[in-house]
C-alpha cells in the first residue's frame, strides 16, 4: 500500500528563490561613500536627511561612512545607522517619479548564502583548578 503526502512548502519555493536573488534584500549590494569628516558626510547626504534619514553617518577609525545607498530605476534606497553605529533596522525609499518617501525594513548583511560559515565568540572566562 502506498501513501501519498504533499509538501505545501514546495509551492512557495519559487517565491523564496526569487527573494534570494533580489538585490534590494542584500545590504552587500548597496554602496557607501567614505568621508574625512562628519560635516562632509552630512553635507553630501543632506537630501537623504531632509527626506527623514536619521543618523546617515557612521564614525570609523579612518573617517566616516555615509548611508548605504541602492539606486534602482527611479528609486533610491537609503539605510543609515543606529545611534550606537550599527546598521539601522529600517531605511527610506525615495521615488523620483512621485517625489514620495516611504520606509522599509532594512536588509541584513549577507554572509555568503546557504554555505556561509560563522565564528562564535565568548567574552566569558573559565578557570580550571589543578
Amino acid at each position: 500500500m502506498r501513501k501519498a503526502f504533499h509538501l505545501p512548502l514546495l509551492a512557495a519555493l519559487p517565491a523564496v528563490l526569487a527573494a534570494c536573488g533580489d538585490d534590494d534584500l542584500d545590504l552587500d549590494r548597496y554602496k557607501r561613500t567614505k568621508y574625512t569628516s562628519y560635516e562632509q558626510c552630512r553635507l553630501a547626504n543632506r537630501d537623504a536627511i531632509q527626506r527623514g534619514l536619521q543618523n546617515p553617518c557612521q564614525k570609523t577609525s579612518g573617517g566616516f561612512f555615509g548611508p548605504y545607498i541602492l539606486l534602482r530605476s527611479g528609486l533610491t534606497r537609503y539605510v543609515g545607522y543606529t545611534a550606537s553605529g550599527s546598521v539601522a533596522p529600517s531605511g527610506l525609499t525615495y521615488d523620483t517619479r512621485s517625489g514620495k518617501t516611504t520606509s522599509f525594513k532594512a536588509p541584513g548583511v549577507s554572509r555568503g548564502g546557504f554555505t556561509s560559515t560563522g565564528r562564535a565568540s565568548s567574552s566569558g572566562s573559565a578557570s580550571y583548578g589543578g
